[in-house]
């Protein structure tokens, strides 16, 4: 025992004479080797890694707090400049599908040089100003800042030296009201093969029977649901691909939304009230169609058969004379949506040229019977009869 710890306590002296030949005795030297500059605000106490923030902007500005500091003070001063830095960006576009844009200089300000004083471990706080802007076009915005240059003998703190400020503006508008008198079957212009597709959508479907929701849930209620949610109604199909309510669903208990083509179908879980916005999103990767609601997966069927699109329907089914249902951004396209991209895009317009969008009605016009398709396609919709509008609804939170 006694040879085993002299073997370990010559190790020990071994390494130690290692490290003072590798840095020497220049105290200040190792000073610097183990301090680390950071930004306070991308490495939280508890979560070291956090380095991007969604930021809603909404009518005022928004102001947000950039910090740089030491792990521990030195006995000089250390100048630190942070910047817009586009790369830091570009990255993440291409990791996570976005095509994000750097916010326009004009609708933000900030302080560029800082410098921690000697003796001290944090600079002066800089406050990020984000002004509010538009999006007309649905472009989508953000503000990458990294510290780009340190005038002193310190290294960056992990990956804490840059933050990305991911930015939504509250999204806003009328929304198409569908009855019974307003079905309609659209046919495009050309069918539209697809190998892997996306459908999505905001939908409210309305209780306007004038009689309380009450004890929503289980079979005792069956019938009245089925008055708000008519069993077999298809408010929205896209083709083939139908997408039709039931009022109780496989354990009788709440409405469910059902997927059916001709290589099978499947139900949603665990949702559905009236009077309630939700976003709803279908995917198809080639071989599994996944269901999404608000931006989280909720069910999913393998299903690999070709498709191919031909029009886009409302209204069809058993739709019942007291159905009402609410539509809002409607979107179709050529390609399967990630989680992570359906999340950032469904509180938001997305530009009508946008990589992949084959099919664009935003539900927005407010007055007539015409759904304008903003894609290139431009399969604009005509409604049977003539539509109610909503009032303005803000999709960042519609349910409010």
């Amino acid at each position: 025992m006694k040879t085993m710890k002299m073997i370990r306590f010559s190790k020990y002296v071994a390494l130690v004479i290692i490290l003072a030949s590798v840095f020497g005795c220049d105290d200040a030297e190792m000073k610097a080797i183990d301090n680390g500059l950071y930004i306070q605000e991308a490495a939280p106490s508890n979560k070291f890694d956090q380095q991007i923030i969604t930021q809603l902007v909404d009518d005022e500005e928004v102001v947000k707090t950039l910090t740089v500091r030491l792990v521990r003070a030195m006995d000089h001063d250390v100048t630190v400049t942070l910047d817009i830095d586009p790369q830091l960006l570009e990255e993440y576009n291409n990791k996570n599908e976005a095509n994000y844009l750097v916010l326009p200089e004009e609708y933000r300000n900030f302080e560029k040089t800082v410098t921690i004083s000697a003796g001290n471990v944090s600079a002066p706080v800089v406050n990020l100003i984000i002004k509010p802007y538009s999006s007309s076009n649905g472009e989508a915005y953000a503000i990458p800042i990294r510290i780009t240059s340190v005038d002193g003998p310190v290294e960056m703190k992990g990956n804490a030296n840059h933050l990305l400020y991911l930015l939504t503006s509250p999204h806003r508008q009328k929304a198409v009201i569908i009855k019974k008198g307003n079905r309609t079957v659209k046919t495009f212009s050309t069918a539209i093969p697809m190998e892997q597709w996306t459908f999505e959508y905001w939908v409210k479907v309305d209780n306007i029977t004038g009689e309380p929701t009450g004890d929503w849930e289980g079979l005792g209620n069956k019938n009245f649901r089925a008055r708000i949610f008519v069993p077999d109604s298809q408010p929205l199909t896209f083709s083939d691909l139908t997408l039709r309510y039931y009022a109780d669903g496989a354990n009788v208990q709440i409405p469910i939304l059902q997927f059916q083509n001709s290589a099978g179908h499947f139900d949603t879980t665990g949702f559905w009230w009236p009077d309630t916005w939700y976003h709803i999103a279908y995917t198809y990767d080639g071989t599994t169609v996944t269901v999404y609601k608000d931006g989280v997966k909720n069910n999913s069927l393998a299903n690999s058969i070709d498709w191919t699109f031909k029009s886009l329907s409302f209204a069809i089914g058993s739709f019942g004379y007291e159905q009402q249902v609410e539509f809002a951004q409607i979107r179709m396209w050529k390609k399967c949506l990630s989680e992570n991209v359906i999340k950032d895009n469904m509180s938001r317009q997305v530009a009508g040229d946008s990589d992949g969008l084959i099919g664009y009605w935003k539900c927005d016009e407010g007055t007539g019977n015409e759904l304008k398709d903003s894609s290139p396609n431009q399969n604009h919709v005509t409604l049977g009869g003539t539509p109610q509008w909503s009032e303005q609804i803000n999709f960042s939170h519609p349910n409010k």
